[in-house]
């Protein structure tokens, strides 16, 4: 794997882009240490999950977009967002950031020792344990219809 992991938000991960082949994910990351396919609960169609485990990288591919990338996840320390190691920031830290990217609108949502930060505007969730970052999602954007609005 190519050694960018720059976390960009509604755009992808590194140079691979939301819209990517399995065939683009596979040559950019390589093969997949493990291959699941999910029931979408409330919505139409499957999603097709990749975990790179020992990269800390999970790979969404949904069935009703012909199978194309359209979300990450990451707990890969080295990750990059916006300049910085997100894993080594805090809550705080975090909020300002995406604040600081135009990304101001943000949910929260606590569910035992899990805190979930969501930045609906960037299609992108911060998972903190305690108060250590554990995990960032983000996915392609959607218009207010759920069209897909892929990155150029």
């Amino acid at each position: 794997m190519k050694e960018n992991l720059e976390i960009k938000p509604l755009i992808g991960f590194g140079d691979l882009k939301f819209g990517a082949s399995k065939k683009e994910v596979e040559s950019f990351f390589g093969s997949p240490q493990e291959v699941e396919t999910l029931d979408m609960e409330g919505e139409d169609g499957q999603v097709e999950v990749w975990s790179y485990w020992d990269q800390g990288h999970s790979v969404y591919f949904e069935k009703e977009l012909k199978d194309i990338c359209s979300n990450f996840e990451t707990d890969n320390e080295s990750s990059i967002l916006f300049g910085k190691e997100v894993f080594s920031l805090s809550k705080e830290e975090v909020m300002e950031l995406m604040k600081e990217q135009g990304f101001a609108e943000v949910e929260e949502e606590k569910e035992d020792e899990e805190l979930i930060i969501f930045f609906p505007d960037a299609h992108m969730q911060f998972v903190f344990e305690k108060d250590d970052l554990v995990l960032v999602s983000w996915a392609v954007a959607m218009d207010d219809k759920e069209k897909v609005l892929w990155p150029e």
